[in-house]
């Protein structure tokens, strides 16, 4: 599949690596995402999803490889990134709202600033998608008053109101407190329906189960496998995708490694 084979709103990356000094943290990372396709990135903390995540609007430089996102190609010296970003939301761990500004502005200021549009229509916009994630009646609150998950809506609308082809999610319910989770999940896949084309950062398994047309598993830099969710979480190839999906799906094998993990240590101290 050529770059000129992906669609305006799809993904495509071929030999991505990014090293901060001598820790290489991609090495050689190919991923395709085709138009309306959901795909989730799953694996230990440190494999480099993040990353990954983060390389695809430019976050982060990569040190080789392409990257073609949305129509443009990313990894082209002279790309125009402030028009690339803009058809690539992206949701992080820990809202990014600005804490001077309303709700409301919140959600019109990169509207204002980066597609120029007018105040009044940009506020339109913004209601429309604070209504669509439950939040309309508090577009007047700043951040601070805000519960996590509403901080977290909040984010998904601002996002959405740049009008997006891409919405890359990373952790998007990982600060979170278990009873708000749902909320958040929720909208993910009311875009899901609707056929946004989404790239997630994600430790719900089943989530990902569920709403992912592809999961991708990584560790250490690398793609370890891919494929569909039936396989990769339903019943992986792989030695390391069964032992990390063994520890996540399974409670009391995790509680079972840190007891025996904290028994070790009490012994090595005598």
């Amino acid at each position: 599949m050529t770059a000129t084979d992906i669609a305006p709103a799809g993904v495509q990356i071929f030999g991505l690596r990014k090293a901060y000094g001598s820790n290489e943290v991609l090495k050689g990372i190919d991923l395709n995402v085709a138009q309306g396709q959901v795909v989730c990135l799953i694996g230990p903390s440190g494999s480099g999803k993040s990353t990954l995540l983060r390389c695809i609007n430019l976050l982060e430089q990569p040190n080789g490889g392409t990257i073609h996102v949305a129509g443009f190609d990313a990894t082209d010296e002279d790309v125009d990134v402030d028009a690339m970003r803009a058809q690539v939301g992206m949701v992080f761990q820990q809202f990014n709202l600005f804490p001077h500004l309303t709700v409301l502005q919140n959600c019109t200021v990169a509207q204002e600033k980066v597609l120029k549009r007018p105040r009044a229509e940009a506020e339109k916009v913004a209601r429309k998608h604070l209504a669509a994630v439950g939040l309309a009646s508090l577009e007047s609150r700043y951040p601070v008053e805000l519960s996590g998950g509403q901080q977290q809506r909040v984010a998904i609308a601002r996002a959405l109101s740049m009008d997006p082809k891409l919405m890359l999610f990373d952790e998007p319910t990982s600060a979170l407190d278990p009873e708000t989770v749902g909320d958040v999940l929720a909208i993910m896949r009311g875009l899901a329906r609707d056929g946004m084309t989404m790239v997630v950062v994600t430790h719900e398994m089943a989530f990902a189960r569920e709403v992912a047309d592809h999961v991708v598993f990584m560790d250490g830099g690398y793609v370890v496998e891919q494929g569909h969710p039936d396989d990769i979480i339903g019943n992986p190839r792989e030695p390391r995708t069964q032992d990390f999906l063994r520890r996540v799906l399974d409670p009391t094998h995790v509680e079972v490694s840190r007891d025996t993990a904290s028994m070790k240590a009490v012994s090595d101290d005598k």
